[in-house]
């Protein structure tokens, strides 16, 4: 079998796969000291019950989760689920060992759970989701949201067919066009694009050339970008251009609603004769690769207003992605903490609070932001800590951030994983100060150990002042 046949089969399997239908509610596993469950699924049956299992892989488990924990039942109306401590057992209901927490409290009897709502078994956090499509591990784009399946579905689209192409020797005409707002990844779909366009080659990768387009008015990066020939100024050598060397590949081309408007013609030329034009030179050099643009701003805005050519618009957005801030996909955080995670090669454990908290927190600069909040965390951990990264860590790593900035998380109310007569964190704060920040003496008021105290204190994040 050719390359060719097979990039075909893959292609028509993957039109025909974007219709595929999905169970309206799930289950996401947000967080888990089993660490490979993270991104997990479960569907869940609007028929029947679905009983949650202890989480397993491999030799790892949630030691702390019954094998048969909960039992989850879809509301009729679709939009929620009631999630029960325990199983039916041999006729009769077995509670868990250690229960269902949420708000702080270990759930008595039985909760409705509306989507984005979260609750706690044993080590693991689960989340109500609605829509949403399993994450790739392979993948650069890390999510379950349909906005990053969607994204996945196009890179995948668009990649597959400039890899056809190419085997058949073809002219690549394709462009990709990213949008969203900074720090939601733009770069991260470039190079999700190049991986599957080298996996579609069979290579181990394929050339990847980024630029800022703004910049194309500079004559330096406008000799990057399409080359430059030999000669053409004072001690300057002949060099082929970022269209030129990402051949077979991708040419990233960020920030490109910013490009300057005495540019966007010559950019327009380019992409659509797919050829360049070193500087200094007369002979066009031709290219095939996959273009992908990256923008913040509203092109379509733009072509309006006279900021962007809409010839240009149009060959940019014959294929796109549209990238949303986290405030809108809550249900991706949990995942990109995770692969963030795995990114720093951070080996250790998140307590399920933290991602629950991370889940909760809005996130003005989206990814970039969060990643440098586990990027701080992480530190704290492997330097200060256990290698644990709970509210105690997050806190401290928050107070080392430049003055005037936005704490990282600072609860204020139990949350999912605190046992019941815990006391709120305005009580706890007065005790711990009525008592100069003696935890014994604290725990003798609540009936508590010294440790329990400390537990407390780092659920809310309390630490005594320095």
């Amino acid at each position: 079998m050719t390359r060719e046949t097979t990039l075909r089969d893959d292609f028509r399997s993957l039109r025909r796969s974007t219709g595929a239908s999905r169970p309206p509610l799930a289950l996401l596993v947000a967080a888990s000291s089993v660490g490979e469950a993270v991104g997990d699924l479960i569907d869940l049956d609007p028929e029947r019950p679905t009983v949650i299992e202890r989480v397993v892989r491999g030799r790892e488990e949630d030691s702390r989760m019954s094998r048969f924990h909960a039992t989850v039942r879809v509301a009729p109306t679709g939009d929620s689920v009631e999630v029960t401590d325990g199983s039916p057992r041999d006729g009769t209901w077995a509670p868990s060992a250690n229960g269902v927490w949420t708000g702080g409290e270990r759930l008595d009897g039985r909760r409705w759970f509306e989507i984005g709502e979260r609750f706690i078994t044993g080590r693991t956090l689960w989340m109500v989701v609605s829509g949403a499509a399993r994450d790739s591990r392979a993948s650069e784009l890390h999510g379950v949201s349909p906005a990053i399946e969607h994204a996945r579905r196009e890179v995948e689209l668009v990649a597959s067919h400039v890899a056809l192409r190419l085997a058949r020797t073809q002219r690549v005409t394709q462009a990709l066009l990213v949008t969203g707002a900074r720090g939601t990844g733009k770069q991260v779909v470039a190079r999700e694009a190049a991986r599957v366009l080298a996996d579609k080659r069979g290579r181990k990768d394929v050339p990847f050339r980024q630029v800022a387009a703004p910049a194309l008015a500079d004559g330096t990066a406008a000799a990057d970008l399409f080359g430059v020939v030999d000669r053409y100024a004072t001690d300057v050598r002949a060099r082929s251009g970022f269209f030129e060397q990402a051949q077979g590949g991708v040419l990233f081309l960020d920030e490109v609603g910013d490009t300057p408007v005495s540019e966007q013609a010559k950019l327009l030329g380019v992409l659509q004769e797919r050829e360049v034009i070193p500087l200094g030179g007369k002979t066009p050099v031709q290219f095939d690769c996959l273009v992908v643009a990256a923008t913040n701003r509203d092109l379509a805005g733009l072509t309006r207003t006279g900021g962007f050519r809409d010839d240009l618009y149009d060959r940019l957005a014959r294929f796109t992605v549209h990238l949303p801030g986290l405030d809108e996909r809550p249900e991706d955080i949990p995942v990109i903490v995770h692969a963030l995670l795995a990114r720093h090669g951070f080996s250790g454990e998140i307590d399920p609070d933290v991602v629950d908290d991370l889940i909760s927190r809005a996130w003005p600069g989206n990814v970039r932001e969060l990643e440098s909040v586990l990027e701080r965390a992480i530190a704290v951990a492997e330097v200060e800590g256990d290698g644990i990264i709970n509210r105690e860590v997050i806190s401290r790593s928050a107070t080392r951030t430049a003055p005037g900035s936005v704490p990282v998380v600072t609860p204020a109310a139990p949350g999912p994983t605190t046992r019941s007569g815990m006391p709120s964190r305005a009580e706890l704060l007065a005790a711990l100060e009525a008592t100069g920040w003696n935890k014994t003496e604290v725990g003798h008021r609540y009936g508590k150990h010294p440790r329990q105290v400390s537990r407390w204190m780092s659920y809310l994040g309390l630490e005594k002042p320095v």
